[in-house]
C-alpha cells in the first residue's frame, strides 16, 4: 500500500466528529451570546483547531489538513477563514502567520503556540494541547456565565411582571375606587401612585432609561468604567469568589500549557497580559513581568495579590523550586475549576427557589394592596 493510499485510509477511519462536525445537545456546549456577538463562536475555533491536530497526527500535510478543514466547517465564517489561511499557507507563509491576520478570531496564545509548534517540529502535539486547554476554559467560561446570567434572566422576568401589573392592571382599580367615598388604606394608595406616576411619565421614562442605556454603555467601554466594573465583579459576595477562582482557574491553565509547550516564562506572562479581559488581572500580570525582569521569583510577585490566594502562591513556590512549575500550575487549575463547578452547582440548587419566593412576594404584595379596600368592604357589610 503507498503513502498517499495509508493517508486515505486514515483520513477515512478519523473519528465521525472530525469528518462532519456535530452539534452537542448539552447546556454548556450552546455558546452564550450575552451581551455581544462574536464573529465565530469559540467552539466552532475548538472544532477546527483539534480537528486540525488529528489530522496532522494522523500524518497529512498541513496544506491538506486545511483543505479538509474547510469541507468540514459549517460556519461560514470560519470557512472562509480557514480557506484563505489554506491559500496563505500554500505560497509558503507559516500557519502562525496566517492566523495572526484573524486576530479577532485566533487569540495571541493560539497565534503563540501555533509558532512554538512549527519552530519545535510537533505543530501536531501543541495543537492537541491547545484545543484541550481551550476546551476545558471554553467548559468552565460557559458555567460562569450560566451563573452569573441566570439570576439576571429571573430577576429581569420579576421586573417585567411587575411593570406589566402597575402599567396595565393598576389603572383599571383606579378607576374602580375613583368615586369610593371612604380612605382608602396606605398600601393601596402607594401602589396607586407608582402606577399613576408610571402610566403619566412613561414616555419620559422610557427615554430616560435610553439615554441612561447608552451613556452606561459609554463608560464601560472607558478605561475608568472597565476597572470600577472588573473591581467590583471581584467584591460581590459568593460571585465575587465564584468569578475569582474561575480567573485563577483560566490564569494557572493558560500559563501551564505555555510552559509545557517550551515558551519562556516571560514570554508567557506578556501573552497573557495581551489576552487578559479583566483589568485587575492585567494589572497585577505586568507586575510579575516587572518582578521577572528584576530577577525575583514569579510567586514573590503574587504577595500583594487581590486574585490570588496565599495558597497560589505557595504551590507556584513549590512547583518553581522543584522546576516543575507546569506540572504545579495544572494542579492548581484543576483544583480551582474543580471549586468553581461546586459553587455553580450550590448557586443554582439555591437562587431558584430563593428568587421565585422573592417574585412572589412582590406580586402578592401588589395584589393584596389592590383588594385590601375590597376586603374592608366586606367587612364592614358584615
Amino acid at each position: 500500500m503507498g503513502t498517499s493510499e495509508v493517508k486515505e485510509t486514515l483520513v477515512a477511519n478519523l473519528p465521525h466528529t472530525l469528518q462532519k462536525p456535530q452539534k452537542s445537545k448539552g447546556l454548556l456546549s450552546k455558546e452564550i451570546k450575552l451581551p455581544f456577538i462574536k464573529e465565530v463562536p469559540e467552539k466552532e475555533v475548538i472544532e477546527f483547531l483539534r480537528n486540525l491536530a488529528v489530522m496532522l497526527k494522523a500524518k497529512l500535510p498541513l496544506v491538506k489538513a486545511l483543505e479538509t478543514s474547510v469541507q468540514q466547517a459549517s460556519h461560514k465564517r470560519l470557512k472562509e477563514i480557514i480557506s484563505d489561511i489554506k491559500k496563505q499557507v500554500s505560497k509558503g507563509k507559516s500557519l502562525s502567520k496566517a492566523l495572526g491576520g484573524y486576530s479577532q478570531v485566533f487569540d495571541s496564545i493560539s497565534i503563540q503556540l501555533a509558532e512554538v509548534g512549527e519552530v519545535s517540529g510537533v505543530l501536531d502535539e501543541v495543537l492537541l494541547r491547545l484545543s484541550a486547554y481551550k476546551e476545558k476554559a471554553y467548559k468552565l467560561k460557559q458555567k460562569v456565565k450560566m451563573a452569573l446570567v441566570y439570576p439576571g434572566i429571573i430577576v429581569g422576568v420579576a421586573i417585567t411582571a411587575v411593570s406589566f401589573l402597575l402599567v396595565f392592571v393598576v389603572p383599571t382599580f383606579v378607576d374602580m375606587y375613583r368615586d369610593f367615598e371612604a380612605d382608602l388604606p396606605g398600601p393601596t394608595m402607594i401602589i396607586l401612585n407608582i402606577s399613576e406616576f408610571l402610566t403619566t411619565n412613561i414616555l419620559f421614562i422610557l427615554m430616560g432609561l435610553i439615554i441612561a442605556g447608552f451613556g452606561l454603555n459609554y463608560f464601560l467601554k472607558s478605561d475608568r468604567g472597565r476597572r470600577m466594573v472588573d473591581k467590583l465583579k471581584l467584591k460581590i459576595p459568593y460571585f465575587g469568589a465564584m468569578y475569582s477562582k474561575g480567573l485563577v482557574s483560566q490564569f494557572t491553565s493558560t500559563l501551564s500549557t505555555l510552559l509545557h509547550s517550551g515558551v519562556t516564562l516571560s514570554e508567557s506572562l506578556n501573552v497573557l497580559k495581551k489576552s487578559s479581559n479583566n483589568l485587575i488581572l492585567e494589572d497585577e500580570v505586568q507586575q510579575m513581568v516587572s518582578s521577572i525582569r528584576k530577577g525575583k521569583s514569579l510567586n514573590k510577585s503574587l504577595d500583594k495579590s487581590l486574585i490570588f490566594p496565599i495558597m497560589v502562591t505557595q504551590m507556584i513556590s513549590v512547583g518553581e523550586e522543584t522546576a516543575s512549575l507546569d506540572e504545579m500550575l495544572d494542579q492548581v487549575a484543576t483544583l480551582y475549576e474543580e471549586e468553581v463547578d461546586i459553587m455553580v452547582e450550590g448557586l443554582t440548587s439555591v437562587i431558584e427557589p430563593v428568587l421565585i419566593v422573592f417574585i412572589g412576594l412582590i406580586i402578592g404584595a401588589i395584589i393584596i394592596a389592590l383588594y385590601l379596600p375590597i376586603f374592608e368592604m366586606v367587612n364592614v357589610v358584615g
